[in-house]
């Protein structure tokens, strides 16, 4: 695949994106001018409303909380705190951790916490599953993946006295959602379900678990299923008379345990354990009027009162203001990472690879996530969000998307009965005639004129395709590993001989760095099976000189 491209994506669009942040500043210098003038005209009345000659006397108007009513605000303010969750790794961060770089920054670094435990779910759900006498060889397998952390130290950062190195957050989250993917391909029914929900659900039937009893009061509800929470799962589905006891909680059984706590929460007993207290109102004072000494002498709380209102009020815009540029400027980025997302699936096929011991090799996928958030992602940041903390967060975030959007497989027959290669449908199994054939295909649902070639003498193109006045010559290369620049002498011989417009080099597979060279003076383009349609409407577009809207790697 080739990155070139008539300019590069920052120079095309930087005078778009200047002319952006000077429009987005004065509109944000309009808006804020504006708000500061209704709040201090609010501030005006409010301070009327509380000068010395109004009356102070307000008779209560303050119903007490029934107990269903406060189940209800209970659940309300649990469930609006959830979303603001700060998450804790599973080890005890009050201890030392100052010579152990990764420990440190799991401790201070809430998002990568939550990928940690997100990968903790997995492994013990995976450590279910072998039971006691395959913990061993987990544990130690795990230790041998935790090898590639090493990758996201960075020596030329310190975080103590000593030297030692710095651990990047945005690397240790990439790595730990491969080895996730790694090892949640082993689960499968109860296990793959309780593994793929999020950490808060974790979380929630942990409590659900405690609230029955099941789990000790004194546990602690951090998303880990240890012993202590796979033997409270194993006594509940007991309790319920299962026939298949597994200790995994299924989606029916998350559901079933739900509805279970729902049965009993509103009951008195349980109000207290909610962590909110509601209380009924004092009775107003019978005394409705003042001398003038006495309200002389309490006009000090009205004005503090006051001055608090405004400054509540100013903390609350500047949220808001904040809270509006984040989510435009993370509509830009989901947008443009959404766009990309073929690109992404094809990096993230090629670059993550198995070594001969099994390992998995992570490092060309994150040095892809980075050259991608470099050139694509990290300007749009830059001209939308000037607070570094929402920059970081939002670089987490795309970081975040990135890995999910690439990691949606691309299309491939998967069935377990025995295999027939069909040019119709995309498989690593096919024959190389019928992936060529498969090649022909796709530039013949995009309109061209498409045949393969094979044992028919054209010189080493397998595919020739024609639209209107432009030919063009594809070779075809079904590999296991990297494609040389063999292929590329093949494709730009088989143009000369065709007298062809282009020559295109499509594989499944990905390019050596000598096949780019050589395509870069030859012209060939390389690209990905399902690049074709773009890789060919680019030659023609070229041929007939129309604008070249590139989209290709």
């Amino acid at each position: 695949m080739s990155r070139k491209s008539s300019k590069p994506f920052w120079a095309k669009n930087y005078k778009k994106a200047a002319y952006n942040r000077q429009y987005y500043f004065k509109k944000k210098m309009q808006d804020k001018f504006a708000s500061v003038a209704i709040m201090f005209f609010g501030g005006a009345v409010i301070f009327g409303w509380l000068f010395p000659s109004h009356d102070h006397a307000h008779k209560s108007n303050i119903t007490p909380i029934s107990p269903k009513s406060a189940y209800a605000a209970n659940s309300y303010l649990n469930d609006t705190s959830s979303s603001n969750a700060t998450y804790r790794p599973d080890f005890n961060c009050s201890s030392d951790h100052s010579k152990d770089s990764i420990a440190t920054m799991l401790c201070q670094n809430s998002e990568a916490a939550k990928h940690e435990l997100i990968f903790d779910q997995t492994y013990y759900a995976l450590r279910q599953v072998v039971g006691k006498d395959g913990w061993k060889a987990l544990k130690q397998e795990v230790g041998t993946d935790d090898t590639i952390l090493k990758e996201c130290l960075d020596s030329s950062k310190s975080t103590s006295p000593q030297n030692i190195p710095q651990a990047d957050p945005v690397c240790y989250i990439t790595h730990m959602d491969a080895l996730t993917d790694k090892y949640k391909s082993r689960l499968y029914g109860p296990s793959l379900e309780e593994a793929s929900r999020p950490i808060e659900q974790h979380i929630a039937l942990q409590n659900d678990l405690i609230a029955l009893g099941f789990l000790g009061g004194d546990a602690q509800a951090d998303g880990v299923y240890g012993e202590s929470t796979r033997t409270a799962i194993i006594k509940w589905q007991k309790s319920h008379g299962d026939n298949d006891v597994t200790g995994f909680i299924s989606d029916e059984d998350a559901d079933k345990l739900s509805q279970e706590v729902e049965k009993i929460a509103p009951s008195g007993s349980n109000l207290q354990s909610s962590g909110v207290a509601f209380s009924a109102p004092e009775p107003a004072s019978n005394s409705s009027t003042h001398n003038d000494d006495s309200q002389s002498g309490s006009n000090f709380p009205y004005y503090l009162a006051l001055f608090a209102a405004i400054c509540a009020a100013l903390y609350v815009f500047v949220k808001s203001m904040q809270k509006k540029a984040y989510q435009a400027t993370w509509d830009s980025v989901s947008k443009e990472i959404l766009s990309q997302k073929l690109n992404l699936q094809i990096a993230r096929t090629q670059k993550l690879t198995t070594d001969q011991y099994g390992t998995l090799q992570t490092a060309a996928w994150v040095r892809e996530i980075n050259y991608f958030m470099g050139t694509r992602i990290e300007g749009i940041i830059i001209s939308g969000i000037n607070n570094p903390n929402l920059r970081q967060k939002l670089r987490l975030n795309a970081i975040n998307l990135v890995t999910e959007v690439a990691s949606d497989p691309l299309p491939v027959n998967t069935g377990s009965t025995a295999y027939v290669s069909n040019p119709s449908v995309f498989d690593t199994r096919m024959s190389p005639f019928d992936y060529e054939q498969h090649c022909a295909l796709i530039l013949s649902n995009a309109g061209w004129d498409a045949h393969a070639t094979q044992k028919s003498g054209d010189q080493g193109a397998d595919v020739i395709a024609r639209k209107g006045n432009v030919r063009i010559v594809v070779q075809c290369k079904l590999y296991s590993g990297t494609v040389g620049n063999d292929a590329v002498q093949q494709a730009f011989a088989a143009q000369n001989f065709q007298g062809a417009n282009g020559a295109i080099v499509a594989t499944n597979s990905t390019f050596s760095q000598s096949a780019r060279q050589v395509a870069a003076t030859t012209g060939v383009i390389l690209v990905h099976h399902t690049q074709l349609p773009t890789a060919a409407e680019e030659i023609y577009n070229r041929t007939n000189d129309q604008p070249i809207l590139s989209t290709l790697l």
